[in-house]
């Protein structure tokens, strides 16, 4: 088994860990705060034996579990759709054989309290300032509202209405398996760093200098999954694993938001790294 971590500085950059948390739940989903300005981290929690849902903020700037409930009017089949200023929104799915939210719920980012519930009303879309667009199903189509995010007031939608900035603050890894193209080359580079063989699949992300992959193997029948990370020059800065007995792959297991990389360590750890300058 590989488990070592070195922190590693050059001229260029620090790499640091920040954070880590672990919950009693498996992490669902990760979103992060889309103000860039804001390091706020939204968590969606499962328990599946208990059927037992929960959300929360992480707040990176602190850095702290800011908090950790679950919200009056969630239940199990009650997901996280988006955040957006103060508040997280959620979906709830009343009709739970159907795949169709049918009401939405606004949490607070501070505390996690329910600010309101609009039954038969889903979100659209976040806009600037304290509103987001919403709709309705009217029949066969759809009928949309601006909804302000402070108080669940609707009105009538206009023209002048502006989305969020679309600025990239968010990068994702690119997903490479046997077949693709690059796999090979960036199987040849695994195996030259860490001499590793025969890698499932890689997850692939970058920020200057530095080189990220999180990368499946086989180990004793099971799969077990790693996070390298390196710098252009090929010195190995981190490398850790974050799961083994898997079955399978999972789906993308970091992301990196202005300098400060998300990771997931066995389905409910929360990690994260630093780049600065």
């Amino acid at each position: 088994m590989i488990l070592f971590q070195i922190l590693f500085q050059n001229k260029a950059k620090n790499l640091q860990k920040v954070f880590s948390h672990t919950f009693s739940q498996n992490i669902w989903r990760i979103l992060p705060h889309p103000d860039p300005d804001i390091n706020e981290w939204a968590i969606e929690l499962r328990e599946s034996s208990e059927k037992k849902v929960s959300f929360a903020i992480i707040d990176l700037s602190i850095p702290k579990l800011r908090w950790q409930v679950t919200p009056e009017g969630a239940d199990w089949w009650t997901s996280l759709t988006a955040i957006s200023n103060q508040q997280l929104f959620l979906h709830n799915y009343r009709f739970p054989d159907i795949p169709q939210p049918t009401d939405l719920l606004a949490v607070s980012s501070k505390d996690g309290n329910l600010l309101w519930a609009l039954p038969n009303y889903v979100l659209v879309r976040t806009l600037e300032g304290q509103e987001v667009e919403v709709a309705t199903q009217r029949g066969d189509k759809f009928q949309y509202a601006i909804c302000d995010a402070d108080t669940a007031r609707l009105s009538q939608p206009s023209d002048e209405m502006k989305q969020v900035s679309s600025e990239i603050i968010l990068k994702q890894p690119v997903r490479y398996k046997e077949k693709n193209i690059y796999f090979d080359r960036l199987m040849s580079f695994l195996s030259e760093t860490v001499g590793i063989s025969k890698p499932i699949c890689i997850d692939y992300l970058d920020e200057r200098p530095y080189m990220m992959f999180s990368y499946y193997i086989y180990e004793q029948e099971k799969i077990a999954q790693y996070l390298l990370i390196v710098t252009d020059k090929k010195d190995i800065v981190f490398h850790e694993q974050l799961s083994e007995g898997r079955d399978g792959v999972g789906q993308s297991t970091m992301l990196l938001k202005n300098g400060v990389l998300v990771y997931l360590k066995n389905n409910n750890e929360f990690s994260s790294l630093t780049f600065s300058d």
